[in-house]
């Protein structure tokens, strides 16, 4: 009756992964993806994550070589440049790699998944009109599901050009001149990582945000205090409680931002890194009677299905963070409602992860979001400094803390700040997830030494229980300490 079973309508992850399930549960699958080219993975693979990531490894590895000499590591650093061409080659290769390798190989070779490159509208609830720009075909599908993602919101008020004022699209292109000054506007991970970068190459950063403390997710001010003093740290300027009122390219070129308290900063570029428009509009969802809010965001159920109950939508479109894990979990959660399961997304597990250095992690609730639902904690907080590994290899700032319901001591958050939080953040979520208690952790052998072993402290921690009764604050020597020495 239909041409396929399932038909994905955006090739992020959201789409892909129901997509894949879907043909992994033995489904006829398409994905529609709008970009002819780099559409592939979506905003993830082609212009957020991966090439944040890989511009990041190289900065970290040059700032890793700047720092040798506190490892007893000689490097003449005027014969070390950096060749931003080459960065940025990396980078595309890194995309173009995993693009290729996810829809010629995990789509197309491996599960027979259909991709058809091309704008969707839905004309009814099972027909969809896809149009490349030179042909309209039209395609029908038992179900849809709908993951078309988002683009940088272009704020009327910041006078994007794309050149002098840019959004995280152009940010990533290391192909551009670097500039001697920027003005970040947002402490997201967008913010905080391009900021992080930009200042290991030397390059003047300010990073303003409009909510009182640096990364409003993370509602802990000792976490996020000890962030404001670490960029401070590094040179780079920090300017919270105020938002910016405008922003306008000067005849010289320079770049005036007015906050909203007055002040004036002025620098060669400005990056906004707030704000992201739902690609909703225009595709035919309300016509069909898709109910959407006024945002464009799409209202689902717990199984991600629509109003129309052979719709789903996944990702950015839907309501929670705007991130990749996220929009996975939802897309598996989609294809196992399809095949007849009942998978579920528990929003209190969903991680977050900023990759600077040292790198911000989160999951669940921290104490004051527990108290605003009620509900009674207990809680244990450790520095870096306290664990062996950190001390050995000179990464020692920062600090974790884990929140537990006092009744049960199951826990319900983590929030870390420190080397490896990426990481580490995984097995705090298996245990929000999973309902796992502090002692069910801690009472696991973590191996040693391994920064991993600061988990199991912080959970003993919460109970009284910490070989780290002092937390004696140890400090790496820098390396003007070194060198001086």
């Amino acid at each position: 009756m239909y041409d396929y079973d399932v038909v994905c309508i955006g090739g992020g992850p959201g789409g892909s992964a129901s997509a894949m399930r879907c043909a992994d549960r033995g489904k006829k699958v398409a994905i529609i993806e709008a970009r002819a080219r780099n559409g592939s993975g979506g905003t993830c693979v082609n212009r957020g994550c991966i090439p944040t990531k890989a511009l990041m490894a190289s900065a970290n590895l040059y700032a890793s070589i700047k720092e040798a000499k506190t490892y007893g590591i000689n490097v003449d650093m005027s014969a070390v440049s950096v060749d931003f061409k080459a960065i940025d080659k990396r980078k595309n290769a890194v995309i173009n790699g995993l693009g290729f390798g996810l829809e010629a190989m995990l789509w197309k070779k491996s599960r027979g998944i259909d991709v058809i490159k091309g704008r969707a509208r839905l004309l009814d609830a099972h027909t969809i009109e896809v149009d490349n720009g030179k042909v309209k075909k039209t395609v029908t599908a038992e179900n849809i599901v709908v993951a078309v993602g988002s683009e940088p919101a272009e704020i009327a008020a910041f006078n994007v050009d794309h050149k002098k004022v840019i959004t995280s699209n152009e940010i990533m292109d290391f192909s551009r001149p670097m500039p001697g000054s920027i003005v970040i506007i947002g402490s997201g991970a967008i913010g905080l990582e391009y900021g992080h970068i930009y200042s290991i190459y030397g390059v003047d950063v300010t990073i303003v945000e409009m909510m009182p403390n640096l990364v409003p997710a993370l509602h802990d001010t000792e976490i996020t205090d000890a962030i404001k003093a670490s960029l401070e740290k590094r040179g780079i300027k920090v300017k919270c409680g105020s938002g910016i009122a405008s922003v306008e390219v000067q005849e010289d070129g320079r770049v005036k931002s007015t906050l909203a308290n007055g002040e004036e900063l002025f620098s060669d570029e400005v990056l906004v890194a707030i704000g992201r428009t739902l690609n909703t509009r225009g595709m035919g969802l309300e016509e069909v009677g898709v109910k959407m809010e006024k945002n464009g965001q799409i209202v689902t159920d717990e199984h991600m299905r629509t109003s129309v109950p052979n719709i789903f939508a996944a990702g950015d479109i839907t309501v929670g963070t705007q991130l990749s894990d996220k929009a996975q979990r939802q897309g598996l959660v989609i294809a196992e409602t399809i095949a007849g399961g009942d998978y579920y997304i528990n929003y209190d597990a969903i991680p977050a992860t900023m990759f600077m250095e040292p790198e911000i992690a989160m999951v669940g609730l921290t104490v004051s979001d527990a108290a605003e639902r009620g509900i009674e904690t207990i809680s244990g907080s450790l520095p870096f400094s306290s664990n062996e590994k950190a001390m050995a290899i000179g990464k020692t700032e920062g600090l974790i803390k884990v929140v537990a319901r006092k009744d049960d001591h199951v826990i319900i958050g983590a929030q870390i700040f420190g080397h490896e939080a990426c990481d580490l953040i995984a097995e705090m979520t298996v245990a929000v997830e999973n309902g796992l208690t502090l002692e069910q952790v801690y009472n696991s052998i973590h191996p040693h030494p391994t920064v991993t072993e600061i988990i199991l402290e912080v959970c003993k921690r919460a109970v009284g229980l910490s070989f780290d009764k002092y937390c004696l604050l140890y400090t790496s020597p820098s390396p003007r300490d070194v060198e001086e020495s």
